[in-house]
């Protein structure tokens, strides 16, 4: 499966948009997705693709866009 559209999945299943509807440069305000989602949706990436993000990765300032989230979470995957 597309890595990519895993991710995707993942944070159509925190907001209000579902994954075929979410471009990497939509903001995560505009997908329903607030400060307390965005919690939620590091938690969820991080159970369903068995990672963990260092704190220090998890600025909210640098993750404002669908594509900051993919763009950070293939970092921590394997190839």
């Amino acid at each position: 499966m597309d890595r990519t559209f895993e991710i995707m999945q993942i944070i159509a299943s925190v907001s209000i948009v579902s994954a075929e509807d979410i471009c990497l440069e939509d903001t995560l305000a505009s997908i329903g997705i607030d400060s307390l989602k965005k919690v939620e949706l590091i938690v969820a990436l991080e159970d369903m693709l068995d990672i963990t993000f260092e704190d220090a990765d998890l600025d909210p300032a640098k993750l404002t866009c669908a594509g900051d989230v993919v763009d950070l979470t293939q970092r921590y995957l394997p190839e």
